[in-house]
């Protein structure tokens, strides 16, 4: 009896070890790697959708497209090792629709496919000049986006000067597909995050939702090529500017807890540069003359990485110390530079608002800054203190 028992439960488990009855094969599945989304417009009309609704969005996506040859395993050509351009089996492919909002036009897409849409593998989501500008497309495609629940939070959040089309059909010299690159990029360029500024689909729900400014990485076209270059600004949820790479270096200093990078400065007859590897940041807030004080006080420290062959520079102290203020007043500068740009733009990338009402809600209130510009309130206190932990050779 026992031995009959043992048995039927083992058959019991078995059922359960077959997997599960609907699950969908890797062979079944379209993985979408990005996705491009653009305003509708008469002159990017493509004239494939004729479903009677109107048009407002244009999504792009971007799939592998495996070869035949990759398909059926073969990796050699007639006994031969395959040539390099027949060894590029998988590169990527677009499809594209339009339709009146994103989550059907995202729908229409799969009716294209024999395959099922997957996007666990999905990297980034590029967003078009036209759809930035346009503050209810903006915040309906926001919208959808976080409503899907097949796409992460975690997606990585772009917008471009041109259109997310354009962006989706260029491949990156020397890479296959675009949200590959994308995603290899700021994983391995962590370390100089001073220009690997990053913004996922949470992060801009929060801000929006919050403030309605903030400011999300741009791609551009350049030489046939794809770049990543400065920030694109957003005022109460719609496109207020772009600001070019030396901007996006001095903001990320007060924004961006992770930025460090390479900072090289003119010194005596030549240039000293110093690598950063680690930033602490302090703001406090305070009412002066009327005004509400916005005080930060930056501390970072770094090892010099080159100058020119000669004594150690430790060893002087008086340059070692020169230096230390060099670096420090070049910061500031960057920092001051890039609040005068955001204050010309009105625009709050920084959150002042959100700070102040969360670090001092009596100024926040006495100066009713929910309802008031807040450039017209604030004044800005930047300090920088620069501390050299180690030195190559100095002449």
């Amino acid at each position: 009896m026992k031995i009959v028992k043992t048995i039927f439960l083992f058959l019991s488990f078995s059922i359960f070890l077959t997997g599960c009855f609907d699950k969908v094969e890797l062979e079944e599945r379209a993985l979408v790697l990005a996705i491009g989304i653009d305003k509708y417009t008469e002159e990017n009309d493509t004239n494939t959708e004729k479903t009677g609704e109107e048009k407002r969005f244009i999504i792009s996506m971007a799939m592998p497209e495996v070869s035949e040859g990759e398909k059926s395993g073969n990796n050699k050509d007639n006994g031969q090792p395959m040539n390099e351009e027949k060894s590029k089996s998988i590169n990527e492919a677009i499809k594209i629709a339009e339709g009146s909002s994103v989550a059907s036009t995202i729908d229409l897409i799969g009716t294209y496919m024999s395959k099922n849409l997957y996007y666990g593998h999905t990297k980034v989501v590029v967003l078009g000049k036209e759809i930035l500008e346009d503050k209810n497309l903006l915040k309906e495609t926001i919208n959808a986006l976080e409503r899907n629940n097949e796409i992460s939070r975690k997606i990585i959040v772009l917008g471009t000067e041109g259109k997310a089309q354009d962006i989706l059909q260029t491949i990156p010299k020397d890479e296959k597909m675009l949200g590959i690159y994308i995603n290899d990029y700021y994983k391995n360029n962590k370390k100089n995050s001073a220009f690997t500024y990053s913004v996922d689909l949470e992060d801009i729900i929060q801000q929006l939702l919050s403030i309605g400014d903030t400011a999300i990485p741009n791609i551009q076209i350049t030489d046939d090529d794809v770049r990543l270059t400065g920030l694109i600004a957003l005022k109460d949820s719609k496109y207020i500017g772009y600001l070019d790479d030396t901007t996006t270096k001095g903001l990320l200093w007060i924004i961006d807890k992770k930025s460090l990078g390479e900072i090289s400065i003119p010194f005596e007859n030549g240039y000293v540069s110093t690598s950063i590897f680690k930033k602490k940041l302090d703001k406090k807030f305070y009412e002066q003359d009327n005004k509400i004080v916005c005080q930060f006080i930056i501390n970072i420290e770094g090892n010099i990485s080159e100058y020119m062959l000669g004594k150690n520079i430790m060893i002087d102290t008086e340059k070692y110390k020169m230096i230390e203020d060099e670096i420090s007043n070049y910061v500031k500068t960057e920092i001051q530079n890039s609040i005068n740009t955001i204050k010309q733009l009105d625009v709050d990338i920084i959150g002042l608002k959100e700070l102040i009402r969360k670090n001092k809600y009596n100024l926040y209130d006495k100066y009713n800054l929910e309802n008031n510009d807040i450039y017209d309130y604030v004044k800005f206190d930047i300090q920088c203190n620069t501390k050299i932990k180690g030195s190559g050779s100095i002449k």
